[in-house]
């Protein structure tokens, strides 16, 4: 590399550092003897995965004589949340010149490109499909289509590429356990090497969060163990099993002013599933916000209308109303927001030409499957309060399930009975651009 480039990559660099605490034996195993050509982490949350998985792959990439490699995530966002920035921390602290170029997707490690992306759907096949790259490092494997992952394996044709992918557990049905950490045959071949984590393999971690951690995983078999005991099991039963109505269900009346002085509500957004001919339900979602401990969400009221129960479909008009009605009874205005579905376009249209509105409207996309562990999360860490009138999500948290048929074809989807509320809760969760749960510390990066 020149000197006049290597200096130009030198002034990109920021202020984070890494801080290499002490590597766990699994950790070291998989950083000195991932040399199959696809190498595979999974196991337990928090074991130290993507850390180990960051070592290998600036030592790859620094060694390859390629000069093109893949990184990707299930999204851009969570690819540079849990990868790019630790591994820009690693490399500020080990010295090496780097550019990360985020608006081309592009980090740049000595004179070596890496083109960074998201695997979030299908259309990934088709950016990655004229590629021809020396490695793939894959972060949340599991969580990518199929289709995308088999086409950037066969884009890893250099001489000695390799792919270093790490995830989660699953369904023992998923594509990635059958076809390649279960699969014998590559196993023996010594085409695919994988590695168990689990916590105790992460010695950096304090005692008393390890302790925590298994406590709020304990409330949900299948939490424990695929979070805790790194297995591949069936999701079976309901989805919330974790929901206690003891510590889930809340009594304060906001608009009495009975909420705990610690418990202040920062802001409120509606939050509404939309149905044409069954039900549609609104919600009132309160937002706690605490930067250091993550926001706590309070349902504070609901709607339902069911077309089955009362005989005559709501029309739009009506459900105006009804938003209406919540905004004032709330005194709500331009600072909140009301979150619709996205297949609500023209419940949105009625809301924009209807003058009492006075909340902004916008359109909710979910992701089903993200979404329903993040309230999971939620539920476990008891940051997602339902008042006790609401009665229907209180019922519907606990009724909530899996489809049997659908974890038979290795797919976590919920059945479509009693989703109704789950749907709802969405918007007023996840809708807000600036509700991070947990804050992004900033700095040195611990391992």
């Amino acid at each position: 590399m020149s000197n006049g480039k290597r200096n130009k990559l030198k002034r990109r660099k920021n202020k984070n550092f890494f801080h290499f605490g002490e590597w766990g034996m699994t950790s070291l195993d998989y950083i000195f003897c991932s040399d199959a050509w696809i190498n595979i982490a999974y196991g337990s949350v928090r074991s130290g995965k993507t850390i180990a998985c960051n070592a290998r792959w600036i030592e790859f990439v620094t060694k390859s004589d390629s000069d093109e490699f893949l990184i990707s995530g299930k999204t851009s966002q969570s690819l540079k949340r849990n990868v790019i920035k630790p591994l820009i921390a690693m490399l500020n602290t080990d010295n090496i010149d780097y550019d990360y170029r985020q608006h081309d997707g592009e980090l740049l490690i000595e004179d070596k490109t890496c083109y960074c992306m998201g695997f979030n759907d299908e259309k990934a096949v088709d950016v990655i499909a004229g590629m021809s790259v020396g490695g793939w490092y894959a972060d949340e494997i599991a969580r990518c289509p199929q289709s995308a992952v088999e086409m950037a394996i066969s884009r890893c044709s250099d001489v000695g590429a390799k792919m270093f992918w790490n995830t989660n557990p699953d369904s023992p049905y998923h594509y990635i356990f059958t076809n390649y950490i279960n699969n014998h045959e590559l196993l023996e071949a010594g085409t695919v090497k994988t590695w168990k984590f689990l916590l105790d393999d992460n010695p950096n971690l304090p005692p008393e969060y390890v302790e925590e951690l298994k406590r709020v995983n304990q409330k949900s078999e299948v939490f424990y163990k695929r979070n805790i005991l790194g297995e591949w099991v069936i999701a079976e039963g309901a989805i919330y099993d974790m929901f206690d109505t003891k510590q889930n269900v809340f009594t304060w009346n906001y608009l009495k002013d009975e909420f705990p002085s610690e418990q202040k509500i920062h802001e409120i957004n509606l939050c509404c599933d939309y149905g044409v001919s069954t039900v549609t339900t609104f919600g009132v979602m309160g937002i706690h916000r605490d930067i250091h401990q993550g926001n706590t969400y309070y349902l504070l009221e609901e709607t339902y209308y069911d077309k089955e129960d009362i005989g005559v479909a709501q029309s739009d008009s009506e459900r105006v109303d009804d938003i209406v009605m919540l905004q004032d009874k709330y005194h709500l205005n331009e600072t909140s927001t009301i979150f619709l579905p996205h297949d609500a376009a023209s419940l949105k249209t009625a809301c924009q030409k209807d003058n009492r509105v006075k909340l902004k409207v916008k359109t909710y996309a979910p992701d089903t499957y993200e979404d329903i562990k993040k309230t999971q999360d939620l539920f476990n860490n008891n940051r997602f309060l339902i008042h006790q009138d609401c009665t229907n999500s209180i019922s519907q948290a606990q009724t909530y399930s899996w489809d049997k048929k659908a974890q038979q074809r290795g797919e976590d989807r919920p059945l479509k009975i009693n989703d109704h509320c789950p749907d709802m809760w969405r918007g007023g969760l996840y809708g807000p651009t600036n509700t991070t749960n947990t804050a992004t510390p900033l700095g040195v990066i611990y391992f």
